[in-house]
């Protein structure tokens, strides 16, 4: 569970780079001010259809770090109402590192607050064991460019393979979801792919679209698989 301290002023619409990975669980507050009113919609939209808790707070006067003092007070409020879950800041202010400091240091038990640019940092730089985290981690990862390059090319030949090969039938249509099957099979082996083509697909279709894929594929089939 991770509440999540929304500096606009600071992030704008940035800060909420991340929103698809929010669940139920979490809920996100929006600290802003009348300088700072316009937000992207698709990104408020990503909020409310994960079914997070959303609400706003406006800064009633403006001032000097004012929002920081609102964003710091709630925090205080909500760990003096015995709040147990994770707090995260979301903003670039490199000041709110003394709240870390003291929420981890001065007080007993001591509190985790977590400070990144988005809410996509925040959940990758967490201990949370989660899915979520584990795919905002594998997608930070650097990689070789050359290497993923040449992975790409090989995705395009599978894929233009399978689209000639089911151009003529009555699955064509479906093909984004035949190739999925066989990218995410890749690794398991024909018998994982069958048994996934027939969950997919139903059994009468699944055997044909199974077979298909292996005549299409020939030779290319057990090389693509094992990838």
């Amino acid at each position: 569970m991770f509440h999540f301290m929304i500096d606009l002023e600071n992030t704008r619409s940035k800060g909420l780079q991340g929103a698809e990975y929010l669940s139920p669980e979490d809920q996100v507050t929006v600290f802003y001010s009348q300088s700072c009113l316009r937000v992207e919609k698709g990104k408020l939209r990503q909020i409310i259809d994960a079914g997070s808790v959303l609400n706003i707070c406006r800064l009633q006067r403006n001032g000097k770090n004012a929002l920081d003092f609102y964003i710091t007070s709630h925090i205080g409020e909500l760990f003096g109402a015995g709040y147990q879950g994770m707090v995260a800041i979301v903003s670039n202010d490199k000041g709110y590192c003394a709240v870390q400091d003291y929420w981890a240091k001065c007080v007993k038990p001591s509190r985790s607050v977590i400070l990144q640019p988005n809410i996509e940092q925040c959940i990758g730089h967490s201990n949370e064991n989660s899915a979520r985290r584990k795919l905002i981690q594998e997608g930070l990862q650097e990689v070789n460019l050359e290497t993923q390059y040449g992975l790409y090319g090989e995705r395009l030949k599978m894929r233009q393979i399978l689209e000639e090969g089911f151009a003529d039938t009555a699955y064509r249509d479906l093909l984004g979801q035949i190739v999925r099957v066989v990218e995410e099979q890749k690794g398991h082996g024909g018998r994982e792919l069958y048994l996934d083509t027939l969950r997919r697909f139903g059994r009468r279709k699944g055997l044909e679209i199974y077979r298909k894929i292996r005549q299409t594929l020939g030779t290319e089939e057990k090389a693509v698989m094992e990838k």
